[in-house]
């Protein structure tokens, strides 16, 4: 079933946030950190079904989808074939006229949604090397277009206590619409962050269980109603994007088999179509991924 995709452009990015996965990854293993950008023609080969009003979100794993040198190409191609897109980004180091070009591209389903955690003088204690002379500009030139505008707001120590105020610089910006979003990545990367018990994400707690426990009453997985579909910046499937989380990646089939899900050799009706998929989606309570990310706890 396709309901949707979310698929990594690239894994390029300027920032140097605590709580992200690339950020983690580049601290503990430099030596393995490659930049990946996926390539257009085998995306679109591997997208084989028909893209008309299918809601498909570009939004980074480990990356920011702004990055990929092709970027316009690629939206051009996801539009022309009937896709609603989602554009999820920092926003930093793109011009004016990139950011009229984007606008020119996208219709008013669509969204780019502006994370920025914080007001112009904070926001980058969490976003490391964000820029908010050029965020601004892309606020400014997005608000004014057909498209929807979002701010996108994550509640930490440091602005929990200013969300009032960006929400009205939203409004100064002309931004549609502003949206908190309550973070569950705490951890020792992060806890000197945390803001108070009432801006985490309830799913924080059940992680937390998890790992002292192991215990799960429920798995709600995101990937079931097929909304979830992704695909990384080196051009591979997984269910969702927490399965390439490389925590979990390589005890999961499709870290264990990567190359049966390359972009490059199969497409996603043959990737859905194959027994492994099948057996994968039909038994998520016995992969501790799902466990973590979508499991349930009231131990």
């Amino acid at each position: 079933m396709v309901n949707g995709f979310h698929i990594e452009l690239t894994n390029i990015c300027t920032l140097k946030c605590s709580g992200c996965p690339r950020t983690q990854f580049i601290n503990m293993f430099p030596q393995h950190w490659k930049n990946h950008s996926i390539n257009v023609n085998n995306l679109m080969n591997f997208l084989d079904c028909d893209l008309t009003n299918i809601y498909i979100s570009l939004c980074g794993n480990y990356g920011d989808p702004i990055y990929h040198p092709d970027f316009h190409n690629i939206i051009s191609q996801f539009k022309s074939r009937g896709a609603i897109l989602r554009i999820v980004t920092n926003g930093s180091y793109k011009t004016k006229q990139w950011w009229k070009q984007t606008v020119g591209i996208l219709t008013e389903q669509d969204t780019v949604a502006f994370s920025v955690d914080g007001l112009p003088g904070n926001f980058t204690t969490y976003r490391v090397n964000a820029d908010w002379k050029s965020i601004e500009v892309g606020m400014k030139v997005v608000a004014k277009s057909k498209c929807n505008s979002e701010w996108s707001y994550i509640p930490f120590s440091y602005n929990e206590d200013n969300i009032e105020q960006a929400r009205e610089l939203s409004k100064q910006l002309g931004i549609k619409q502003f949206e908190i979003e309550y973070s569950d990545r705490w951890d020792e990367h992060t806890e000197h962050l945390m803001p108070t018990k009432d801006k985490i994400s309830l799913r924080h707690n059940s992680r937390q269980t998890w790992k002292k426990t192991s215990l799960v009453t429920k798995i709600s997985p995101k990937c079931a109603a097929g909304n979830e579909h992704f695909i990384s910046a080196e051009g591979y499937y997984a269910p969702c994007c927490f399965a390439v989380d490389f925590r979990f990646y390589y005890k999961t089939p499709f870290g264990l088999n990567k190359e049966n899900y390359n972009i490059n050799t199969t497409t996603i009706t043959q990737v859905l179509q194959s027994q492994e998929t099948k057996n994968f989606v039909n038994n998520f309570a016995n992969f501790k991924v799902c466990q973590f990310t979508c499991g349930t706890c009231n131990a």
